[in-house]
């Protein structure tokens, strides 16, 4: 049996496609490797090559033996974690719209449909292999921020001074929560530009700027800072990993860092200069140093004033009264102030230990990926789900003025669970195909799958 005829032998046996491939080229390598070895001992060249492959043993239970080790592998763990927080998310809005009679039960019904078309959503995009953005990444980037432009343009509804929203078939679509699904794609890009240099560098920097542009138009100063500011993070991984070649990383991250911190309050400081902030800018600039400007800020001290007499522990019923009239969009921004308002700060901070939990999974999936565009995607995941989960909790606290971001999965709205969800949905694909994807390969792992083959 020659080693071509070997390799297809052993390939036949691996259930997953995907996989196929990679081991082959695996098995390949250490076939030949093999033959070196017996040339080296004094066999000709053919004859060294058929006693490589009879020591690799029985094609078909070695290729059994790869099976099993490269298979996509369900996250049963990160599931059951999802699905409790969707339960949860469902109980705190049952609670709403039983609680406020301008909600009510068709409230309800909303919502739980929200969270269950979310949670399928997920489902069907852990199935989907992410490693096709890794050759269409930049195209898929470009699409995205294309559409969202174009549905800006041609669909998009002023609502409070801003164009951010589009009405389809009896849904308001706010467009400012589908941006911050650039994240993952921006992952992707750098994985694309990680062996280009200097030209690697400017373009992943020209991407972030181009992802900035739909932010700018709908008028969402805050989203676009955020998402910078993740963006960044990310493009610094990357450049800390040696992606680009950079020889003083550490230099160059620095003076990035410093041009960027400086960079902000001037531009504030420019525009309000030249006359050219608007009214919505200038009341949120005076709310962060703490002003209050035509009462803009009434909801910080509202929070705080409703969590006066909260307790550590406490019997509640989901009492809302303190909350209708007082406490603006609760069921989006408000949801922690609420369950200590009602249950007591324990509950408010389980809520919180639930998210962190997700969070630490995902982080705890990233770095242990062997596939560089899967840890940079999951990533973007934990870090855009991170900085969201902190400011709406640092709101509700009154450490931060009311700044309209979604609590991911648990505040009301059918975009923010469909975009929280896909997120998730992207990092359980991460997960899933794992073991299937090639990368960068430990030693202990190269180890383990020669000695299952010598074994098998």
């Amino acid at each position: 049996m020659d080693r071509e005829e070997y390799i297809q032998i052993l390939t036949d046996q691996i259930r997953c496609a995907k996989a196929r491939a990679m081991v082959g080229d695996e098995i390949r390598m250490h076939i030949d490797d093999q033959a070196f070895a017996f040339r080296e001992q004094g066999m000709g060249e053919e004859q060294a090559l058929k006693a490589a492959v009879r020591e690799m043993g029985d094609p078909v239970a070695a290729g059994m033996s790869m099976d099993r080790i490269h298979r996509p592998e369900i996250p049963w763990g990160m599931i059951a974690l999802m699905a409790v927080i969707g339960l949860v998310s469902a109980a705190i809005h049952t609670l709403f719209g039983l609680g406020d009679p301008e909600l009510g039960i068709s409230y309800v019904k909303v919502q739980i449909g929200c969270t269950l078309a979310g949670f399928l959503t997920m489902i069907c995009v852990c199935i989907v292999d992410y490693s096709f953005l890794a050759a269409h990444g930049t195209g898929t980037a470009a699409g995205f921020i294309g559409s969202l432009l174009l549905m800006w343009s041609f669909l998009g509804q002023n609502m409070n001074g801003a164009t951010r929203w589009v009405h389809i078939g009896g849904l308001n679509i706010c467009l400012e929560t589908f941006i911050y699904l650039f994240v993952p794609l921006y992952g992707a890009v750098l994985y694309r530009y990680r062996k280009e240099q200097v030209k690697g560098v400017i373009m992943s920097l020209l991407w972030i700027a181009a992802a900035a542009i739909p932010a700018y138009l709908m008028d969402s100063f805050s989203t676009r800072a955020l998402l910078v500011f993740i963006l960044l993070i990310l493009f610094s991984i990357a450049v800390v990993r040696g992606w680009f070649g950079i020889r003083r990383p550490k230099r160059f991250l620095a003076v990035l860092w410093t041009c960027l911190t400086f960079s902000g309050p001037a531009y504030i400081l420019f525009q309000s200069v030249t006359g050219r902030t608007n009214l919505l800018h200038s009341c949120r600039v005076r709310m962060l140093l703490g002003l209050d400007p035509k009462g803009v800020n009434y909801a910080r001290y509202a929070v705080l004033d409703v969590l006066k007499d909260s307790q550590l522990i406490r019997t509640g019923n989901g009492d809302l009264s303190k909350f209708i009239g007082r406490v603006p969009s609760y069921n989006e921004d408000y949801v922690p102030a609420f369950l200590a308002v009602s249950f007591g700060y324990a509950a408010a901070a389980a809520l919180a230990v639930l998210l962190g939990l997700m969070v630490f999974g995902i982080f705890r999936i990233a770095f242990r990926q062997k596939n560089e565009l899967g840890m940079m995607i999951s990533c973007g995941c934990g870090m855009n789900f991170t900085a969201l989960i902190l400011i709406c909790l640092f709101e509700n606290v009154g450490l931060l003025p009311h700044m309209s971001f979604d609590l991911p999965f648990i505040s009301a709205g059918v975009i923010n669970m469909i975009v929280s969800y896909i997120m998730a949905g992207i990092v359980l694909s991460v997960y899933r195909y794992k073991s299937v994807l090639p990368g960068e390969l430990a030693g202990k792992a190269v180890i383990d799958r020669q000695a299952c083959i010598r074994k098998a």
